[in-house]
């Protein structure tokens, strides 16, 4: 049985799935920058999880999942939410809700991967000792900030994306509008009937409002 989804809905995941690649990819890249500086998988065995194959599966599929629900909770709702905001109360709100989260996060998946490291039930006395040790440590601030710059790249791409579309950042990185190329669009021309009688009736301010919801 073929699944069909609405184009609201393809857009949405097109939208979506780049974020779980950035944070995948941008955790990874932190990683290995940490390694090259320490030559060490785990520089500070008490805070600090060793990456070892379970792990190191375990933080890809984390990383994947934490990018993911950004993305929902960024191009879903958040974008929807504070459009009517001001830039600076804007990017408060969103500091505040992806500070949540983030904590959220890591609150639980470390923990977990604490256990998989040690070999022991995520509700041993070990585990909570290391993760009780990691709170305040260099390790958790390393994280936070790894996870900021996770985020602000993440945000970065949707601003750039929402402006110039989901597909063409990516065309123009790859190079495929280096050179001339063919491409089919649609245009759809649209006209609001009495529209000028009605901007002169709700003045500038609330006829750009309707226009962003006729358009929406």
């Amino acid at each position: 049985m073929r699944l069909h989804l609405s184009p609201r809905t393809t857009r949405n995941i097109a939208r979506v799935l780049p974020f779980p690649i950035i944070w995948s990819l941008t955790g990874w890249s932190f990683t290995l920058v940490e390694y090259g500086a320490t030559g060490s998988l785990n520089s500070d065995p008490d805070t600090a999880i060793t990456l070892g194959l379970s792990i190191i599966l375990f933080a890809g599929l984390a990383m994947a999942s934490l990018g993911l629900l950004v993305g929902i909770v960024e191009l879903v709702y958040l974008d929807k939410l504070f459009r009517d905001k001001r830039f600076l109360l804007k990017i408060v709100y969103k500091l505040l809700i992806y500070a949540l989260i983030m904590l959220s996060m890591v609150f639980l998946f470390y923990p977990i991967a604490a256990s998989i490291e040690l070999g022991v039930s995520f509700f041993d006395s070990s585990v909570w000792d290391k993760f009780y040790n990691f709170l305040g440590s260099r390790t958790f601030f390393s994280t936070i900030f790894q996870l900021t710059v996770c985020l602000l790249v993440c945000l970065v791409y949707a601003a750039i994306s929402e402006h110039m579309g989901p597909n063409v950042l990516w065309s123009f990185l790859s190079g495929r509008y280096h050179q001339p190329h063919e491409e089919v669009r649609i245009f759809m021309f649209l006209d609001m009937k009495s529209s000028t009688r009605i901007a002169e009736n709700l003045g500038s301010q609330q006829y750009f409002l309707l226009l962003r919801s006729y358009y929406e």
